[in-house]
């Protein structure tokens, strides 16, 4: 037969205290003797007692679960975002559920209502492409809400984001000053506010070097594959353009970047001799490609941790008085130079 779970009932009886008293000195609350708190713990301690988390929700409305929903769980860029949210929350006593919205908008909302449905205290959503349709689904619950780089522009909620523009000019900077001219950008269509800024910021800052800014290509998604695939019609795009080949290229990530130096290589081009290329975010694996990968640092994991005390911050609000004004919390990377660039 199963062990019997021991109760708070259980204590008292062998301490010869109410049931009560048992549990404030749990909870380390309320008066009362210093060597009865120790002696009740202590019993607690050898009785193999474990709190009841349900029974302890129902008297705070609170599960102590917090959910995180990355956009993909199997691009690494999510690694050290999800290490600095389970950092945070782990040494504040919360559990973390973990969802991977596999970048789909009705994903990610089904993800939403489904950590709704297991009444987590808060959530954080990484890369949202929803915005500002969260206001429908949380606002009847009220369970607080931080974004971390929200696809989306002008939400209504907390977020933590990186200055992609900024980013992408320190990159351009770095390669004018390398003495590149033909600077081709290798974009990701589906990457919302990111990519927008991140275009932006590779259009601005060559024509503010009166530098063509004429020559770029989309990629379907994030992934090593899509940046393989997207190099030949950049290629062909320049050719079309500037009847020559690109200098360097700026890529929308490190992923993209790695499959377009794949792809360089395979077609007989050296990296950076011929061509350079940059990525941006330094996944882990940027720092042992052949060749290692130039690219832009965003400070992943503090933007996890941040964004968990945000959240944390929120929940020691509540909403008593409303919604509070939403904050955006920016971040700025660093170039990272190596060998493609």
């Amino acid at each position: 037969m199963p062990k019997k779970r021991v109760s708070i009932k259980d204590i008292a009886a062998a301490a010869g205290v109410s049931h009560p008293t048992v549990s404030r000195a749990l909870r380390g609350k309320g008066r009362m003797s210093t060597s009865t708190r120790e002696r009740i713990l202590q019993l607690a301690k050898e009785m193999g007692y474990t709190p009841s988390l349900i029974a302890r929700g129902l008297v705070t409305q609170r599960t102590d679960n917090i959910g995180l929903i990355v956009a993909d769980i199997s691009d690494p860029f999510y690694s050290e975002i999800i290490r600095g949210v389970e950092h945070v929350i782990r040494e504040n006593s919360y559990s973390l559920f973990l969802g991977s919205a596999v970048d789909d908008p009705d994903q990610e909302a089904s993800m939403v209502r489904s950590f709704l449905g297991r009444h987590v205290d808060g959530l954080i959503v990484t890369s949202s492409k929803l915005g500002n349709r969260y206001l429908d689904i949380l606002d009847a619950v009220g369970t607080p809400l931080v974004l971390i780089n929200s696809h989306m522009e002008g939400t209504l909620f907390h977020s933590v984001n990186h200055q992609d523009y900024h980013g992408t000019r320190k990159l351009l900077s770095h390669l004018v000053d390398r003495g590149h001219r033909r600077i081709a950008y290798l974009g990701n269509r589906s990457a919302g506010r990111s990519e927008s800024e991140r275009q932006r910021a590779w259009k601005e800052t060559l024509q503010a070097a009166n530098l063509p800014a004429d020559v770029m290509a989309s990629c379907e998604n994030f992934r090593i594959q899509s940046g393989y695939d997207g190099l030949g019609k950049l290629l062909d795009r320049a050719r079309d353009v500037w009847g020559a080949l690109p200098d360097a290229i700026v890529a929308n990530n490190d992923l993209i970047a790695i499959g377009a130096i794949k792809a360089l290589q395979d077609a007989g081009l050296k990296v950076p001799d011929d061509i350079a290329v940059t990525g941006f975010d330094d996944i882990e694996v940027a720092a042992f490609t052949s060749p290692t990968l130039t690219t832009l640092r965003q400070p992943r994991y503090e933007m996890g941790v941040k964004a968990a005390q945000v959240l944390l911050e929120l929940l020691s609000i509540g909403t008593e008085n409303g919604r509070p004004q939403p904050q955006e919390i920016t971040f700025i990377g660093d170039v990272i130079v190596r060998e493609s660039a």
